[in-house]
């Protein structure tokens, strides 16, 4: 498999995600899950995914607080600047970036497929000690069982910020059709050409998409 980047940058990578955390959470009194979520409404993620030199390498994990405080709109106190690498919030941003990397997957898509912020922070008492490896099987299984729960008509009306009652109105199927769809108890498959036009229509996404 092709790796994220180069593994002569994983290891710099993994310490500035895991003290990005530990100092906004420790230091500046931050929620890990919110904070984690400017962290990627920044960009700095993909960035960091895409191989930036400039964030895998360039920038501590206080520089990279700093950043995404800057981006996202809420800056952070000038607090000391202590890291402590043994914190569960270290571990976890240290962990979540080696993830992202072996399984070339990123931060997003971890965090919308079930390998989510909190569910890896959860885990510290019983994986902190353990080798990767262990973190990696945990979450390999948590992306397959998201794979197996995901419906693509409810990832796109969720997108398209609709309800149930909103999509059946817009695309002229009946609610229960939409639930049907959506739970698995009906094929969108075998459902009739006029139908999945209308909802690719009102979804504002191709049909191929839908199907």
């Amino acid at each position: 498999m092709t790796r994220a980047y180069n593994i002569t940058y994983l290891e710099d990578a993994m310490a500035s995600v895991g003290a990005m955390l530990d100092y906004a959470v420790n230091s500046c009194g931050e929620s890990l899950t919110l904070f984690y979520a400017r962290f990627l409404g920044s960009g700095i993620a993909s960035e960091i995914f895409l191989s930036n030199p400039k964030y895998i390498a360039g920038m501590s994990g206080v520089e990279l607080a700093m950043e995404v405080a800057r981006r996202t709109g809420d800056e952070l106190p000038s607090n000391s600047s202590y890291i402590d690498i043994g914190s569960p919030e270290y571990w976890t941003g240290w962990t979540l970036t080696y993830l992202s990397w072996f399984l070339n997957v990123d931060f997003g898509v971890l965090q919308s497929r079930g390998v989510d912020i909190q569910s890896l922070y959860d885990r510290y008492p019983s994986l902190h000690e353990a080798d990767l490896s262990k973190a990696v099987s945990f979450a390999q299984k948590r992306l397959q069982q998201h794979s197996r729960q995901y419906n693509p008509l409810k990832q796109a009306r969720l997108n398209a910020g609709l309800t149930q009652k909103e999509l059946a109105e817009l695309s002229g199927n009946p609610i229960r059709n939409i639930r049907a769809y959506e739970q698995g108890q009906r094929a969108l498959d075998n459902a009739g050409a006029e139908s999945v036009q209308n909802l690719s229509k009102a979804l504002g996404c191709q049909t191929r998409v839908i199907i």
